[in-house]
Order: C-alpha cells, then sequence, then structure tokens
C-alpha cells in the first residue's frame, strides 16, 4: 500500500518505528490493525449500550405504568360523592316605583335630547342633561310630558 503523508508525520513514523525496532510498514500496519478493533470494540459497544438504554426506558414505562395505575385506583377508591350545592334563593326584585301613568291626552312621542334635568314623567326616575328621551305631543297643557325609553316601551305595551 503506498500512501502521501506529511513530512512530520512521516518523520515521527520512522522515529517510533527505529524505538521499536521494527520496520516502518509492520508499524503502520499494527497501528492499522489495532485501530480498527478499537473502533469494532466501541462499535460494538455503543450498539449494546443503546440497546440497553432502550431496554431500561421500555422497563421504566412499564413501572411508571403500573404505578400510575395503582395510584389512580387509590385516589378512585378515596373520592367521596359530594352532595350537590343547594341553589341560591333567587335575588329578590327591586323594588318597584310608582306604576308608570297613563298619558290618554299624548297623540306621539317625540325622540328628544335632554338640555337639562329632568324627571321621567312617567316613573319618577332622574335623567341627566344629554340623556336620551321622549317628549309628548298634543298635549293640551302646553308642554307635553317627557318620559324616559324604559316608559316609552311599556306605553307600546
Amino acid at each position: 500500500m503506498h500512501t502521501r503523508v506529511s513530512e512530520e508525520l512521516d518523520e515521527a513514523l520512522q522515529e517510533a518505528a527505529r524505538r521499536l525496532r521494527v520496520p516502518v510498514s509492520n508499524l503502520v500496519r499494527n497501528v492499522l490493525e489495532d485501530v480498527f478493533d478499537a473502533v469494532e470494540a466501541v462499535t460494538e459497544n455503543v450498539g449494546e449500550l443503546v440497546e440497553d438504554v432502550v431496554e431500561e426506558a421500555h422497563d421504566f414505562g412499564r413501572r411508571f405504568e403500573r404505578r400510575w395505575r395503582r395510584r389512580t385506583e387509590a385516589a378512585r377508591g378515596r373520592v367521596q360523592d359530594v352532595p350537590p350545592r343547594p341553589e341560591p334563593p333567587p335575588a329578590p326584585e327591586p323594588p318597584r316605583g310608582p306604576e308608570p301613568r297613563e298619558f290618554a291626552d299624548v297623540s306621539a312621542w317625540q325622540p328628544v335630547v335632554l338640555n337639562a334635568a329632568r324627571s321621567c314623567s312617567g316613573c319618577g326616575r332622574q335623567m341627566r342633561r344629554g340623556d336620551p328621551a321622549y317628549l309628548g305631543l298634543g298635549s293640551p297643557s302646553g308642554a307635553g310630558p317627557v318620559i324616559c325609553e324604559p316608559c316609552l316601551d311599556r306605553e307600546g305595551d
């Protein structure tokens, strides 16, 4: 076998062969055989190591699954039936204000935006400036009543 090697490697091989009192070709052959034997041993060991790790992982998985099942079954045994919570009593209805007034003399309701605070003529609720409201039209007294939207909805019933 002929191969080219660097000058430094050639000098190192010749020096090692001289110290061991063997020809350089025998030294190279022995080194290559030893390297291949070492690689083969490492490869076999790595293969066995991987197999061992896989087997250990499977064993761990089986042990973990058995332990998990035992604990799950034990926890199920400790679970007690909890009676359902009683339903909370219904919230009391808010106090009702006075019954809304009837506006028989109003022929129409005009939507308006309040310019000043007013009380709803229907239920007495306080409305602020800028609130939407409804002005009653057709009232013989002149200025018609002003009502809030919930009262308008009740008027339509």
